[in-house]
């Protein structure tokens, strides 16, 4: 029988797929906690900072209220 390989490497040894699976969970996160900061913040602005960024209370309030995750 013949064997294919699509991807034409060896297998990744299981320590390095758990370092990559271990900095890909870090990565995602951090991007979470980024989601987190910037919409607490964002939620903390008054009206006229708002103004100085163009956008108004409501889309500033539906920016924060979405989940973290996205």
């Amino acid at each position: 029988m013949t064997t294919i390989s699509l991807t034409g490497s060896q297998p990744m040894p299981r320590g390095r797929l758990a370092a990559g699976l271990g900095a890909l969970v870090l990565s995602r996160l951090a991007q979470v906690w980024r989601n987190y900061t910037t919409r607490r913040d964002l939620a903390a602005l008054d009206d006229r900072m708002l103004q100085d960024l163009g956008i108004s209370r409501a889309q500033a309030q539906f920016e924060a209220n979405r989940a973290i995750w996205r």
